[in-house]
């Protein structure tokens, strides 16, 4: 994905673009040469020679919506759907030049300041920015839109005309919130070479879909339950960015005594869906210029741990979902009443090590926590390395059909 390159001899708009950096980024420095301090363009982080993608890979009219949520929605296993996106407008009209024709003014995010507001960039700007060699071909992590709000205002809302949610995801049982008071939840991502999304799981236990029209992505996912204190340990030297991530603990990773579940690899090719069932870590690393669209959602299947964990993290909205759940679907509402009930139970019962430890002395009470933490880790481990191995499993029984 290319674009007639315009780089930044205007003074004017260099300076824009630095204070548009600053904003971003704010603990790196454009004068001292943060922003590409650790030569990453000059590394080999953008090599795949090596990796291995067990992903299972099912072109959409061999799979049913039905058998799509009982194989990969239900078990929570990541799958690779392809075809979904050849007939979208998108697939043909989204090109860099007609792109920056039809909506080079138009500013879109491509990060938030210390405070939390968006930074934006118009994208004609943006394009000029990934193809020059001083900023987006130099440096580390480069700029990267990732836009929530295109669908939504003015100046970019008809992109929204160009593409179609797959059919395996249309549930969408968010949309019952409102569109104004429901979770961010679609977004328009493009950007170059090392730019990307530093590892994390995706909030309230929503699953994604990620449709790639241009370009190469590299994934790398980690099965739920997977203990955070491996994964993003908060030392120096591991940054939040994903080309930071890559270059370290998925070095750990790959390593024979790396102590929890195994990273998957996965090498997304344009056209091609990737499926992230609620609670997977993912990290994603542009390996060129990209563009794609990609959403949250909440469907039957993943409706139990997603209202599990809206009540605790949203409980305002939680209310107002469950009263149009009642109005909507009602059989939605009765399961979310039922699961209130039980948890509110637990909570007024207690369990019977919460009873003994609160007799207990300071030591003991200590002790016992100590083993529960132990256990619920090896628990996890365990239902981490069932993940992988049914995740593998499943892409083997693809291949052989």
């Amino acid at each position: 994905m290319s674009s007639t390159a315009c780089c930044y001899g205007d003074n004017d708009r260099e300076r824009k673009l630095r204070k548009v950096k600053r904003a971003a980024r704010s603990e790196l420095s454009n004068s001292k040469g943060d922003w590409y301090k650790h030569g990453y363009a000059q590394s080999d982080i953008c090599n795949t020679a090596g990796i291995e993608d067990h992903i299972p890979r099912i072109y959409w009219k061999d799979l049913s919506r039905e058998e799509f949520v009982e194989r990969f929605e239900r078990p929570r296993i990541p799958v690779v759907i392809t075809g979904l996106a050849d007939d979208w407008p998108a697939s043909k009209n989204w090109t860099p030049d007609r792109l920056r024709h039809l909506y080079g003014e138009h500013k879109f995010k491509v990060g938030s300041d210390d405070e939390g507001y968006a930074v934006r960039l118009p994208m004609a700007w943006y394009f000029d920015y990934m193809s020059d060699p001083l900023h987006g071909g130099r440096d580390d992590s480069p700029l990267y839109i990732f836009d929530g709000t295109f669908a939504d205002r003015e100046g970019s809302k008809s992109m929204r005309k160009d593409y179609e949610v797959p059919f395996y995801f249309q549930e969408d049982l968010f949309r019952y919130v409102g569109e104004k008071r429901r979770p961010p939840y679609r977004w328009l991502v493009m950007g170059p070479a090392r730019s990307g999304s530093g590892l994390h799981i995706d909030p309230l236990a929503t699953s994604a879909w990620n449709t790639l029209l241009a370009g190469k992505k590299r994934w790398a996912l980690l099965p739920p339950g997977t203990p955070r204190c491996h994964v993003l340990p908060r030392e120096q030297g591991v940054e939040r960015e994903a080309v930071s991530w890559f270059s370290t603990v998925y070095l750990r990773a790959k390593k024979a005594d790396w102590p929890t579940a195994q990273v998957v690899d996965l090498l997304q090719a344009p056209g091609e869906t990737v499926f992230i069932p609620g609670g997977w870590w993912h990290a994603v690393l542009n390996l060129d210029d990209t563009l794609a669209v990609t959403q949250n959602y909440v469907s039957g299947a993943n409706f139990e741990r997603v209202w599990k964990h809206t009540r605790k993290g949203r409980p305002k909205m939680s209310q107002r979902w469950l009263g149009a759940l009642e109005q909507e679907r009602p059989e939605l509402a009765a399961k979310a009443h039922d699961l209130t009930n039980r948890e509110d139970l637990e909570c007024d019962t207690g369990s019977s090590s919460d009873s003994s430890s609160s007799s207990s002395d300071s030591s003991e009470s200590s002790d016992s926590e100590s083993s529960s933490v132990s256990n619920t880790r090896q628990r996890a481990g365990s239902d981490a390395k069932t993940r992988v191995q049914a995740c593998t499993s499943e892409c083997k029984e693809t291949f052989k059909a």
